[in-house]
Protein backbone atom coordinates (compact mmCIF):
# COMPACT_ATOMS: atom_id res chain seq x y z
CA UNK A 1 0.00 0.00 0.00
CA UNK A 2 1.53 3.78 -0.84
CA UNK A 3 1.89 6.16 1.59
CA UNK A 4 -0.82 8.62 2.02
CA UNK A 5 0.28 12.01 0.67
CA UNK A 6 1.51 14.43 3.64
CA UNK A 7 -0.72 17.36 4.80
CA UNK A 8 1.59 20.30 3.36
CA UNK A 9 1.95 23.72 4.62
CA UNK A 10 0.04 25.13 1.19
CA UNK A 11 -2.84 23.01 2.08
CA UNK A 12 -3.28 24.45 5.57
CA UNK A 13 -2.62 27.76 4.38
CA UNK A 14 -4.90 27.95 1.68
CA UNK A 15 -7.47 26.42 4.24
CA UNK A 16 -6.97 29.20 6.90
CA UNK A 17 -7.45 32.01 3.81
CA UNK A 18 -10.19 30.60 2.62
CA UNK A 19 -11.67 30.88 6.35
CA UNK A 20 -10.98 34.42 6.44
CA UNK A 21 -12.13 35.01 2.89
CA UNK A 22 -15.65 33.35 3.38
CA UNK A 23 -15.95 35.06 7.00
CA UNK A 24 -15.31 38.19 5.51
CA UNK A 25 -18.01 37.44 2.67
CA UNK A 26 -20.13 36.48 5.53
CA UNK A 27 -20.12 39.43 7.46
CA UNK A 28 -20.67 41.35 4.45
CA UNK A 29 -23.79 39.76 3.80
CA UNK A 30 -25.25 41.02 6.96
CA UNK A 31 -28.28 43.72 6.71
CA UNK A 32 -26.31 45.77 9.53
CA UNK A 33 -23.22 46.34 6.99
CA UNK A 34 -25.11 47.04 4.19
CA UNK A 35 -24.35 50.85 3.61
CA UNK A 36 -20.64 50.16 3.78
CA UNK A 37 -18.39 49.81 0.62
CA UNK A 38 -15.50 47.27 0.20
CA UNK A 39 -13.13 49.49 1.57
CA UNK A 40 -15.15 50.51 4.53
CA UNK A 41 -15.67 47.20 5.46
CA UNK A 42 -12.52 46.01 5.73
CA UNK A 43 -11.11 49.09 7.61
CA UNK A 44 -13.96 47.96 10.49
CA UNK A 45 -13.11 44.44 10.44
CA UNK A 46 -9.44 45.73 10.63
CA UNK A 47 -10.64 48.01 13.54
CA UNK A 48 -12.75 44.90 15.30
CA UNK A 49 -11.44 41.96 14.44
CA UNK A 50 -14.32 40.64 16.83
CA UNK A 51 -16.81 41.15 14.06
CA UNK A 52 -15.48 38.35 11.81
CA UNK A 53 -17.21 36.13 13.94
CA UNK A 54 -20.63 37.91 12.25
CA UNK A 55 -19.38 35.80 9.38
CA UNK A 56 -19.55 31.98 10.97
CA UNK A 57 -23.12 31.30 10.24
CA UNK A 58 -22.52 31.70 6.87
CA UNK A 59 -19.04 30.43 6.39
CA UNK A 60 -19.14 27.73 8.97
CA UNK A 61 -21.69 25.46 7.15
CA UNK A 62 -20.18 26.17 4.24
CA UNK A 63 -16.77 25.81 4.70
CA UNK A 64 -18.57 22.36 6.48
CA UNK A 65 -20.10 21.34 2.80
CA UNK A 66 -16.91 21.43 0.91
CA UNK A 67 -14.72 19.71 3.49
CA UNK A 68 -17.34 16.53 3.82
CA UNK A 69 -17.88 16.57 0.01
CA UNK A 70 -13.99 16.29 -0.54
CA UNK A 71 -13.32 13.67 2.01
CA UNK A 72 -16.07 11.75 0.70
CA UNK A 73 -13.67 11.41 -2.38
CA UNK A 74 -10.94 11.38 0.15
CA UNK A 75 -11.44 8.49 2.10
CA UNK A 76 -12.84 6.16 -0.79
CA UNK A 77 -9.81 6.94 -2.84
CA UNK A 78 -7.63 6.03 0.54
CA UNK A 79 -9.60 2.69 1.03
CA UNK A 80 -9.22 1.47 -2.70
CA UNK A 81 -5.20 2.45 -2.08
CA UNK A 82 -4.73 5.43 -4.38
CA UNK A 83 -2.63 7.85 -3.38
CA UNK A 84 -4.61 11.27 -2.99
CA UNK A 85 -3.92 15.00 -1.50
CA UNK A 86 -5.55 16.20 1.10
CA UNK A 87 -8.27 19.06 -0.28
CA UNK A 88 -6.49 22.12 -1.61
CA UNK A 89 -9.57 25.06 -0.92
CA UNK A 90 -9.66 27.91 -3.01
CA UNK A 91 -10.33 31.27 -1.24
CA UNK A 92 -12.08 33.88 -3.68
CA UNK A 93 -12.57 37.67 -3.01
CA UNK A 94 -14.99 38.62 -0.65
CA UNK A 95 -17.57 41.60 -1.80
CA UNK A 96 -17.42 39.76 -5.75
CA UNK A 97 -17.30 36.24 -4.50
CA UNK A 98 -18.48 34.04 -1.34
CA UNK A 99 -15.32 33.89 -0.43
CA UNK A 100 -14.06 30.41 -1.56
CA UNK A 101 -14.31 28.84 -5.46
CA UNK A 102 -14.58 25.72 -3.57
CA UNK A 103 -12.06 22.78 -3.25
CA UNK A 104 -10.74 19.76 -4.70
CA UNK A 105 -8.38 16.65 -4.14
CA UNK A 106 -6.28 15.28 -6.74
CA UNK A 107 -5.38 10.96 -7.80
CA UNK A 108 -1.77 11.32 -7.97
CA UNK A 109 -1.99 7.53 -8.52
CA UNK A 110 -4.03 5.39 -11.53
CA UNK A 111 -7.62 4.65 -10.55
CA UNK A 112 -7.79 0.35 -10.37
CA UNK A 113 -11.24 -0.24 -11.94
CA UNK A 114 -14.57 1.77 -12.97
CA UNK A 115 -16.18 0.14 -9.75
CA UNK A 116 -12.98 1.99 -7.40
CA UNK A 117 -13.48 5.36 -9.73
CA UNK A 118 -17.28 4.76 -9.00
CA UNK A 119 -17.23 4.71 -5.17
CA UNK A 120 -14.60 7.78 -5.52
CA UNK A 121 -16.54 9.71 -8.18
CA UNK A 122 -19.74 9.75 -6.52
CA UNK A 123 -18.33 9.38 -2.84
CA UNK A 124 -18.12 13.48 -3.00
CA UNK A 125 -21.56 14.60 -4.07
CA UNK A 126 -23.56 11.62 -2.17
CA UNK A 127 -21.52 13.29 1.07
CA UNK A 128 -21.70 16.79 0.47
CA UNK A 129 -25.57 16.39 -0.98
CA UNK A 130 -25.97 14.60 2.68
CA UNK A 131 -24.03 18.12 4.45
CA UNK A 132 -26.45 20.39 2.02
CA UNK A 133 -29.54 18.52 3.53
CA UNK A 134 -28.10 18.73 7.21
CA UNK A 135 -27.11 22.34 6.99
CA UNK A 136 -30.52 23.38 4.90
CA UNK A 137 -32.71 21.71 7.32
CA UNK A 138 -31.10 23.22 10.25
CA UNK A 139 -31.34 26.86 8.60
CA UNK A 140 -35.13 26.01 8.57
CA UNK A 141 -35.06 25.05 12.27
CA UNK A 142 -33.23 27.99 13.41
CA UNK A 143 -35.69 30.00 11.79
CA UNK A 144 -38.61 27.97 14.11
CA UNK A 145 -36.56 29.28 16.74
CA UNK A 146 -36.32 33.16 15.83
CA UNK A 147 -33.04 33.30 14.57
CA UNK A 148 -33.31 35.54 11.59
CA UNK A 149 -30.21 37.81 9.73
CA UNK A 150 -31.99 38.51 6.21
CA UNK A 151 -29.69 37.75 3.25
CA UNK A 152 -31.00 40.47 0.18
CA UNK A 153 -28.61 39.39 -2.77
CA UNK A 154 -30.01 42.26 -4.60
CA UNK A 155 -30.80 39.66 -7.51
CA UNK A 156 -33.48 36.20 -7.93
CA UNK A 157 -31.74 33.14 -7.73
CA UNK A 158 -33.42 29.74 -9.13
CA UNK A 159 -33.93 27.29 -6.44
CA UNK A 160 -32.82 23.44 -6.95
CA UNK A 161 -35.10 21.11 -6.46
CA UNK A 162 -33.69 20.19 -3.47
CA UNK A 163 -33.99 23.39 -1.73
CA UNK A 164 -37.34 24.16 -3.84
CA UNK A 165 -38.83 20.68 -1.46
CA UNK A 166 -37.60 21.39 1.60
CA UNK A 167 -38.54 24.95 1.52
CA UNK A 168 -42.25 24.09 0.53
CA UNK A 169 -42.73 21.18 2.80
CA UNK A 170 -41.56 23.41 6.00
CA UNK A 171 -42.61 26.71 5.01
CA UNK A 172 -45.39 26.14 2.31
CA UNK A 173 -43.61 28.79 0.08
CA UNK A 174 -43.87 26.99 -3.06
CA UNK A 175 -41.56 29.90 -5.06
CA UNK A 176 -38.95 28.37 -7.52
CA UNK A 177 -37.10 31.63 -7.13
CA UNK A 178 -36.01 34.36 -4.45
CA UNK A 179 -34.07 37.16 -3.84
CA UNK A 180 -34.21 37.46 0.33
CA UNK A 181 -32.88 33.97 2.25
CA UNK A 182 -33.85 34.06 6.03
CA UNK A 183 -30.54 33.63 7.22
CA UNK A 184 -26.72 32.93 6.00
CA UNK A 185 -27.14 29.48 6.51
CA UNK A 186 -30.15 29.30 4.28
CA UNK A 187 -27.44 30.75 1.23
CA UNK A 188 -24.94 28.02 2.53
CA UNK A 189 -27.42 25.15 2.14
CA UNK A 190 -28.75 27.02 -1.35
CA UNK A 191 -25.10 26.79 -2.29
CA UNK A 192 -24.27 23.34 -0.90
CA UNK A 193 -26.83 21.72 -3.40
CA UNK A 194 -25.59 24.15 -6.45
CA UNK A 195 -22.37 23.07 -6.05
CA UNK A 196 -23.10 19.01 -5.77
CA UNK A 197 -24.80 19.97 -9.16
CA UNK A 198 -22.23 21.49 -10.80
CA UNK A 199 -20.07 18.75 -10.11
CA UNK A 200 -22.00 16.53 -11.26
CA UNK A 201 -22.36 17.36 -15.15
CA UNK A 202 -21.36 14.58 -16.88
CA UNK A 203 -18.66 15.60 -18.40
CA UNK A 204 -14.92 15.19 -18.70
CA UNK A 205 -13.15 14.76 -15.18
CA UNK A 206 -16.26 16.26 -12.48
CA UNK A 207 -17.40 13.75 -10.29
CA UNK A 208 -20.40 13.45 -13.10
CA UNK A 209 -17.71 12.34 -15.49
CA UNK A 210 -16.64 9.96 -13.34
CA UNK A 211 -19.82 8.25 -12.84
CA UNK A 212 -20.15 8.45 -16.68
CA UNK A 213 -17.05 6.52 -17.16
CA UNK A 214 -18.05 4.09 -14.89
CA UNK A 215 -21.01 3.30 -16.39
CA UNK A 216 -20.23 3.51 -19.64
CA UNK A 217 -16.44 3.26 -20.15
CA UNK A 218 -14.70 4.23 -23.12
CA UNK A 219 -17.66 5.49 -24.98
CA UNK A 220 -17.49 8.23 -22.18
CA UNK A 221 -15.90 10.34 -24.47
CA UNK A 222 -19.12 10.14 -27.07
CA UNK A 223 -21.63 10.66 -24.39
CA UNK A 224 -19.55 13.45 -22.96
CA UNK A 225 -19.44 15.43 -26.28
CA UNK A 226 -23.12 14.67 -27.20
CA UNK A 227 -23.92 16.13 -23.96
CA UNK A 228 -21.90 19.50 -24.63
CA UNK A 229 -23.12 19.77 -28.10
CA UNK A 230 -26.55 19.87 -25.96
CA UNK A 231 -25.56 22.55 -23.73
CA UNK A 232 -24.43 24.67 -26.84
CA UNK A 233 -27.62 24.39 -28.17
CA UNK A 234 -29.08 25.31 -25.15
CA UNK A 235 -27.04 28.39 -24.73
CA UNK A 236 -28.71 29.50 -28.27
CA UNK A 237 -31.50 29.95 -25.99
CA UNK A 238 -30.36 31.18 -22.71
CA UNK A 239 -27.15 33.02 -22.41
CA UNK A 240 -26.43 31.62 -18.92
CA UNK A 241 -25.99 28.06 -21.17
CA UNK A 242 -22.75 30.07 -22.30
CA UNK A 243 -20.77 30.07 -18.66
CA UNK A 244 -21.31 25.94 -19.16
CA UNK A 245 -20.25 25.89 -21.94
CA UNK A 246 -17.28 28.01 -21.93
CA UNK A 247 -16.26 25.71 -18.22
CA UNK A 248 -16.50 22.63 -20.40
CA UNK A 249 -14.71 23.26 -23.59
CA UNK A 250 -11.93 25.63 -22.25
CA UNK A 251 -11.50 24.73 -18.68
CA UNK A 252 -12.82 21.27 -18.09
CA UNK A 253 -12.23 19.34 -21.23
CA UNK A 254 -13.81 16.09 -22.50
CA UNK A 255 -11.42 13.38 -21.35
CA UNK A 256 -11.33 10.53 -19.02
CA UNK A 257 -8.28 9.29 -18.89
CA UNK A 258 -9.02 5.04 -18.68
CA UNK A 259 -8.47 2.91 -15.60
CA UNK A 260 -6.17 -0.20 -15.10
CA UNK A 261 -8.32 -2.51 -15.42
CA UNK A 262 -11.78 -1.45 -17.66
CA UNK A 263 -13.35 -5.79 -17.61
CA UNK A 264 -13.76 -5.25 -13.99
CA UNK A 265 -17.48 -5.15 -13.60
CA UNK A 266 -19.37 -2.46 -11.45
CA UNK A 267 -21.59 -4.24 -8.05
CA UNK A 268 -24.76 -4.23 -7.41
CA UNK A 269 -23.54 -1.40 -4.90
CA UNK A 270 -21.59 0.80 -7.27
CA UNK A 271 -24.35 0.92 -9.85
CA UNK A 272 -26.78 1.90 -6.58
CA UNK A 273 -24.28 5.02 -6.11
CA UNK A 274 -24.35 5.84 -9.73
CA UNK A 275 -27.90 5.19 -9.73
CA UNK A 276 -28.01 7.79 -6.50
CA UNK A 277 -25.33 10.43 -8.16
CA UNK A 278 -27.98 10.72 -11.44
CA UNK A 279 -31.36 11.36 -9.09
CA UNK A 280 -29.03 14.04 -6.88
CA UNK A 281 -27.67 15.64 -10.07
CA UNK A 282 -31.45 16.46 -11.11
CA UNK A 283 -31.65 17.30 -7.21
CA UNK A 284 -29.40 19.89 -7.28
CA UNK A 285 -28.72 21.00 -10.62
CA UNK A 286 -29.66 24.63 -11.87
CA UNK A 287 -29.28 25.31 -15.48
CA UNK A 288 -30.26 28.77 -14.86
CA UNK A 289 -29.15 29.94 -11.71
CA UNK A 290 -29.53 33.29 -11.91
CA UNK A 291 -32.52 35.12 -12.65
CA UNK A 292 -31.58 39.51 -14.08
CA UNK A 293 -34.64 41.89 -14.72
CA UNK A 294 -35.60 42.42 -18.45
Amino acid sequence: MEEPEPLRFRQGLLFIVTILTTLVAGSALLPRFADLGPIEHLQLLWSHPFLLLTGLPFALPLLFILSVHEMGHFVNARRYRIRVTWPYFIPGPPFISVGTFGAFIRLKSPIPNRGALMEVGAGGPLWGFLSSLAVCLLAFGLGAEGYHSPIDLQFNVNLPLAYWVIRGLLTGAWSHETMLFDSPVHLAAWIGFFIQGLNLMPIGQLDGGHVLYAFAGRRHRQVSWGVALLFLAFALFHLQWIVWVALIFFVLGLRHPPCLDDAVRLTMGQVLQGVASVLLFALCFLPVPFVWAD
